[in-house]
């Protein structure tokens, strides 16, 4: 039971549809949904003309909203057709008719799974006496041969799915049998125990191996979680969802984490105190890392609370690493830097190594923060020996990008270029979402400041492109807005910045509104609007001042001199900035900023002048 191309079978659908309905106008609009249309049918002939036919009846749009119900909606064929051939129904019957007892049985508890399964799974799900594990091999490969199992995988496990039509058969026909329950259950069983697996699978060597499974088995997750809110299996729900949290960690997905542990968080029933709280951890650390900081901090800092009161001291020492990272994001590095502390004693007596190596990256990223280059350093490269020695291949990425921003922050732009380059090319080939655009907008930032507007714009735009975080897409686009002020597109300049104010506003991001001011600021000037300039240039240093990002502090700071230097050019304005221009220079704790060519070519305009 084979599908059609998708060209043929759209082809083949516009055919049938003009057939029924003369004049059908297969535009654009119309063949987007037809296309969906063939693929939720898998491309089966009979299903794509049965489909067309009902639209004597029904507009496009309503049948591709019925067809969840598909063996209803596509219920008449040809008359002239065998019986067999009338209705999709009665094609699937007549195939399922023709199987073995056992070829029945799990092909309807196959369907037990959402996007195939392996055949380790497959065992451990629908083996028992009337189908042993040893025989579900066999009986799959004879699925396989009729079509209605499909079969896929290149060097790894291979994998076993049905196509959609199929599987909804194959649900019906779990329904009927009066197994559903039992399959569920033990479906949810087994991606429980894969889930709390990962929770130690993902770090070090086994990480990339590990986070590809999850990741290919997320719609078997899922369902799993479903079915244990569905049941009010609480504990277990926050189990499954807290065992995957690294993964949302390590590629970025915080959205996602937030909606999974949300949804978790929402069973009723009851649950272990210190599930619970870990749970509310990460759901705290999701929320705070993609779109409200300040309410992340607070439901990261009441976990750490609950989990005060338990005896699992590795427990709490990971929970105060993570409630470390948001105080970081939201800026507040001082009590980042003490909950680190705390764990690192916790941490240190046990060995745990790959913790100690995260906890060392979260220190080197406050530390950078705040501008303290020669502290961040030594622990930048702690934590990458840490990482080395367990063999971690995925986070290795982060004390890396940690140390070609100090090189960057030093004035060695060359190595701090070759690091981003090199930093790209291995997040790509290690797949992490969450570090490229990152690189991206590292090496844009950078680009800039060497003096290559045309690459840095070219690279922030990359770097939105692929983002999925707001407040990385917000950060890019302010730095394209001072590229494409500078490359003379105001207009272009101005729609980004208000772009990056609305991406900020919502996700709640203190630091953020006040680099948006100080870009509009420097815009305004640009335009010839001095007097908007400098009110920018003041709410950018009210907001920065209550920020607590020295970085954004001193974005804020220059662009009220910048200001001053170029609207009222007083000699002690124009000495205020040139001094702050060489404060800058002589002692940038920081990487590259967003005004950095702004600066320099301040500072040579002002030098000329006073000549």
């Amino acid at each position: 039971m084979g599908g059609l191309a998708p060209a043929a079978a759209v082809e083949l659908s516009v055919d049938r549809a003009r057939a029924v309905r003369p004049g059908f106008l297969a535009d654009r609009p119309a063949v987007g949904v037809i296309e969906d249309i063939c693929r939720r049918l898998d491309g089966l002939p009979l299903a794509v003309e049965l489909a067309a036919a009902r639209l004597r009846a029904l507009p496009l749009a309503t049948l591709a909203e019925r067809l969840d119900d598909r063996f209803r909606l596509l219920s008449r064929g040809a008359r002239t057709a065998l019986p067999r051939q009338q209705t999709l129904r009665a094609v699937v019957d007549w195939s399922y008719d023709l199987l073995f007892e056992d070829e029945r049985r799990l092909f309807a508890r196959l369907a037990a799974f959402t996007g195939g399964c392996g055949l380790t799974a497959a065992e451990a799900v629908c083996a028992d006496d009337q189908v042993p594990a040893g025989e579900i091999l066999d009986v799959l490969s004879r699925l396989v041969d009729k079509s209605l199992v499909t079969a896929s995988g290149g060097d790894g496990e291979a994998r076993f799915g049905q196509l959609q039509t199929l599987w909804q058969y194959g649900r019906e026909r779990l329904g009927e049998s009066g197994e559903a329950d039992a399959m569920r259950a033990r479906h949810g069983a087994y991606y429980r125990q894969l889930a709390t697996e990962a929770h130690q699978g993902l770090r070090g060597a086994t990480g990339p191996r590990c986070r590809d499974r999850l990741v290919a088995e997320s719609g078997n997750l899922r369902a799993a979680l479903d079915w244990y809110i569905a049941t009010g299996d609480a504990d277990a729900a926050l189990s499954l969802a807290s065992g995957m949290a690294w993964l949302w960690f390590i590629n970025g997905d915080f959205l996602e984490g937030a909606r999974w542990l949300g949804d978790a968080l929402g069973t009723e029933g009851p649950r272990r105190p210190e599930v619970g709280a870990t749970a509310h951890l990460w759901h705290g650390y999701c929320v705070g890392m993609s779109t409200h900081p300040a309410a992340g901090v607070i439901e990261c800092e009441e976990a750490v609370a609950a989990l005060r009161t338990g005896h699992d001291q590795v427990r709490l020492a990971e929970a105060l690493v993570i409630c470390a990272t948001v105080l970081g994001f939201a800026h507040h590095f001082g009590r980042s830097l003490d909950a680190l502390g705390e764990a690192r004693d916790l941490l240190e007596p046990a060995g745990h190594g790959w913790l100690l190596g995260v906890h060392d990256l979260i220190v080197a990223w406050n530390l950078l923060s705040l501008g303290r280059l020669e502290d961040a350093e030594p622990v930048a490269r702690s934590s990458l020996e840490r990482f080395d020695a367990q063999g971690e291949v995925l986070l290795v990425v982060s004390p890396l990008n940690a140390l070609a921003s100090i090189a960057e922050a030093r004035g060695d732009l060359d190595a701090a270029s070759a690091a981003y380059e090199a930093l790209l090319e291995r997040c790509r080939a290690t797949g992490q979402p969450i570090q490229v655009p990152f690189s991206l907008v590292a090496l844009a930032t950078l680009r800039a400041r060497q003096g290559d507007d045309p690459a840095a714009d070219a690279l922030y735009a990359e770097a939105i492109g692929c983002s999925f975080n707001p407040w990385v897409s917000a950060d890019a686009m302010v730095g394209q807005a001072a590229v494409a002020r500078r490359l003379g597109d105001l207009p272009r300049s101005r729609a980004l910045l208000d772009a990056a104010g609305g991406h900020y506003r919502h996700i709640d991001l203190p630091a953020g509104p006040p680099r948006v001011l100080a870009g509009l600021a420097w815009w305004a000037l640009a335009a010839g609007h001095p007097d908007q300039a400098a009110d920018f240039a003041v709410g950018a240093a009210e907001g920065a001042s209550a920020s607590g990002d020295p970085a954004t502090q001193l974005l804020a700071e220059t662009a009220v001199a910048a200001v001053k230097a170029i609207a009222d050019p007083t000699r002690d304005h124009t000495e205020a900035f040139t001094a702050l221009a060489l404060r800058r220079a002589r002692g940038l704790a920081y990487r590259s900023l967003t005004d950095e060519p702004d600066v320099a070519a301040l500072t040579a305009r002002l030098a000329l002048l006073a000549r």
